[in-house]
């Protein structure tokens, strides 16, 4: 069972690495191609699709092949993808290896999240909260390579450093056996199956209204968190014209506040309750996001970073527990629902914030972030006031 932990660990690493390459090189990219920030939305968009269509396909292609066959062909996908974009194909070709890339990580974050919840019985929460803190690392030490890489003209190889770690993940995964949990491993578990025979099919209990509410919290978050990492160094770039490596930097920082903040999240909701965890880290997203387009020197902005990386660090875990706690009906349906939301926000807000880069000055950017994250402060103070209405009915019963 730790076997298996580690390497999910490690995998989960791989996701992370991968999930932010391409917005660690982006202004070297744009300028080998001559290309604009809403190319480089479009980039970004098209590694989105296909992460969405992974996360949506994962289970189909875990049914056709197995568990492990599915991570093996994912894990390939990005491994092939890494080794397309060291050669400098074309640009339209990066659009399309964009895109096949990112169905890989859609397909492994799903499975191999949804494996160990499965197989370890004895704290799996504690487990999965490894996973993302992996995950976390992974995205916050792919900026410090690629960063020092461009300061050496040598940008492109960090996708050879990422191509050859996925080919390793990708032989262990062939190679290493797990035991007893080899079986399940080769096809969905029995357990999955009854679950979804037995699972009610009551849907929401007439709370459509709410439910909209949260696909389009989850929406503007992943939507605004994505934009955010990857825009972060042009941002800097563009306001401050910081070196490359400097803008990069802040990108690790993020990262870092970000697994910081994830390892003490869980505890502060539960003492704070989920509602008034949300509502803080949601305005605080609001203000320092904001504050980050009238920054004017780069160590402010690395607090500020900072600041946004420990307020945005929690949110979509609790949120997703909250959302499933506050919508009756099918937890699985809803949570898959919210996840593809926030894919979508991950594909439509990168190529926004890369024409809004294109057309006005950064400080725009933060601004229109900064409102749209407002919402996302509103709504839960919102669900707050209707879950003390439903208490106060039940009390009254």
């Amino acid at each position: 069972m730790k076997r298996l932990l580690w390497i999910a660990c490690f995998t989960y690493l791989l996701i992370g690495l991968t999930h932010i390459i391409i917005g660690s090189l982006l202004t070297e990219i744009l300028d080998y191609y001559n290309r604009n920030y809403t190319d480089g939305g479009i980039l970004i968009a098209c590694q989105s699709v296909g992460f969405l269509a992974g996360v949506i396909c994962s289970s189909y292609i875990s049914k056709f092949l197995g568990r492990r066959r599915a991570v093996i062909f994912a894990i390939l996908s990005i491994g092939l993808a890494q080794m397309a974009f060291v050669s400098l194909i074309p640009w339209t070709w990066w659009l399309i290896i964009a895109v096949f890339c990112g169905l890989g990580f859609g397909i492994i974050e799903p499975l191999v999240g949804s494996l160990i919840i499965d197989a370890i019985k004895d704290k799996p929460a504690v487990a999965f909260s490894r996973l993302e803190v992996f995950f976390g690392i992974g995205s916050l030490i792919m900026p410090i390579i690629s960063g020092w890489l461009a300061s050496t003209e040598l940008w492109r190889y960090s996708f050879l450093v990422l191509g050859l770690y996925a080919l390793i993940i990708c032989v262990i995964w062939m190679k290493v056996s797990f035991g007893s949990l080899d079986d399940k491993l080769m096809t969905k578990s029995i357990e999955q199956e009854e679950d979804r025979q037995t699972e009610s099919t009551t849907f929401l209990g007439g709370k459509y209204l709410l439910f909209i509410g949260f696909i389009l919290f989850f929406l503007i978050y992943v939507g605004t968190e994505v934009s955010i990492m990857n825009f972060l160094p042009s941002i800097l770039i563009s306001k401050l014209n910081t070196e490359t490596f400097a803008a990069t930097l802040a990108v690790t920082i993020f990262w870092g506040a970000m697994v910081a903040g994830r390892l003490v999240a869980g505890y502060l909701a539960e003492k704070m309750n989920y509602a008034r965890y949300l509502m803080v880290c949601c305005l605080g997203t609001v203000v320092f996001v904001a504050s980050l387009g009238f920054i004017s020197s780069l160590w402010l902005g690395y607090v500020f970073i900072v600041l946004i990386g420990l307020m945005m660090a929690g949110i979509f875990g609790i949120a997703l527990v909250y959302a499933n706690q506050m919508l009756q009906g099918s937890t699985e349906r809803n949570t898959s629902i919210l996840i593809a939301a926030g894919g979508v926000g991950g594909i439509v807000f990168p190529l926004v914030t890369g024409s809004i880069m294109d057309q006005f000055p950064t400080m725009i950017v933060s601004l229109v972030l900064a409102g749209l994250s407002l919402f996302m402060f509103a709504f839960i103070t919102f669900t707050k006031g209707q879950r003390s209405e439903q208490a106060s009915e039940q009390l009254e019963v």
